[in-house]
């Protein structure tokens, strides 16, 4: 939801100040989109200011995939290219995408492969960040590159503080912490310590975190210094 406010300030000594300019209208495909591909996959998308994109494929609520690259675009069309990590086959592929939007509205995306991807636009995107709303535990299931899916129970502090209590000889910690844009999305960075961790004794992953509240659920996104792999979490509180 966009509001625009025009704001006079009165100046010592008197006198009226000019309106305010409003802000520039949005032109690019920023947001979070949710739709479903022609794959016939549930598709979560985040697209930042930047241009920096992720996102979520899966089928009956079981993670099937996660895409990681870049968008640019405006006047209603985009391009974009990423690595594309698929979870049954245990591949990464490279790929690009065309497509057009409304801003704040809808999305049309065709990827090289040919698939297609329709999604509306989330309003609680331009929700100002909440660590108090992301706090607490959730349950659920994480999967990476090279791991089978497994179940997890994930805990944020009402600080950003991330704890991953250790299974079968891997567990996790990290930060989440607001973006800079101020939109209703976090940065997350998580490092993993044990011999059995799927990424490695050590890894470090950056990424993204999204609360949905109305769902109460919590998605994590985040990929290794080399974009190599990375995991992908959803659970709900």
């Amino acid at each position: 939801m966009i509001g625009l406010a025009v704001a006079l300030t009165a100046c010592g000594g008197g006198g009226d100040d000019a309106p305010a300019a409003p802000p520039a209208p949005v032109t690019t495909a920023e947001g979070f989109w949710i739709g479903t591909a022609s794959t016939g996959t549930a598709v979560r998308l985040a697209v930042f200011e930047n241009g920096e994109t992720w996102g979520i494929y899966s089928v009956g609520g079981s993670i099937v995939g996660a895409l990681y690259g870049q968008t640019t675009g405006g006047a209603g069309t985009l391009s974009g290219s990423g690595s594309d990590f698929n979870i049954p086959t245990r591949t990464v592929t490279q790929g690009s995408y065309t497509g057009t939007f409304t801003p704040k509205s809808r999305i049309n995306i065709r990827s090289s492969n040919g698939a297609t991807f329709s999604a509306e636009y989330r309003t609680d995107y331009d929700a100002a960040p909440s660590l108090a709303a992301l706090a607490g535990t959730s349950s659920g299931t994480g999967v990476s590159g090279g791991s089978p899916v497994q179940n997890a129970p994930v805990t944020i502090s009402s600080n950003g503080t991330i704890s991953v209590p250790s299974s079968l000889g891997c567990s996790a910690s990290g930060t989440a912490v607001p973006r800079p844009s101020g939109k209703n999305i976090f940065n997350v960075s998580v490092t993993f310590s044990g011999s059995s961790c799927a990424l490695g004794n050590g890894a470090r992953t950056t990424g993204i975190a999204y609360y949905d509240a109305p769902t109460r659920q919590l998605l994590v996104m985040a990929v290794n210094s080399g974009k190599t792999d990375g995991f992908i979490y959803i659970g709900a509180k």
